[in-house]
């Protein structure tokens, strides 16, 4: 493989760039939702504990920091399901009814796969994709 002159980044062959092209991965939207907002969602988190941190740290009042930060630790929690949280395909049930609880408001979360399937009006997974392990690998 030769190196190109600019940036030392390698030439792709006619073949290799065919295959890049007919593949190019996850659209910007999906790339957005899926991951890089995932990053924003951890630094919003770490901004928000540090604030409440420092906030009752100045008069130091212990029992409402620790109020607060469980308090805000629970929206958080809440805040990621609600986005990006992907039940076990083996332990989802496709035939029950979902009930929301103090941990879970959706079946699946709003950024998901499942969740962009089931909106179509498909099931949630896919028919011919295996879910779990096969039984034939083992004895």
């Amino acid at each position: 493989m030769q190196r190109s002159p600019l940036f030392g980044m390698p030439r792709l062959s006619g073949t290799e760039r065919e295959e890049a092209l007919s593949d190019p991965g996850p659209t910007w939207r999906e790339y957005f939702e899926r991951e890089f907002l995932r990053w924003c969602w951890a630094l919003l988190i770490i901004i928000v504990d540090v604030w409440i941190i420092a906030t009752f740290l100045a008069p130091l009042d212990l029992p409402a920091m620790i109020a607060s930060l469980v308090g805000a630790t629970y929206l958080e929690f809440l805040g990621y399901r609600y986005l990006w949280y992907r039940p076990d395909p083996d332990a989802e049930s496709g035939h029950a009814v979902f009930a929301r609880t103090w941990t879970r408001l959706r079946r699946f979360g709003v950024f998901t796969p499942e969740a962009e399937r089931a909106k179509a009006g498909l099931t949630p997974y896919p028919e011919g994709q295996r879910i779990g392990p096969d039984p034939s690998e083992f004895l």
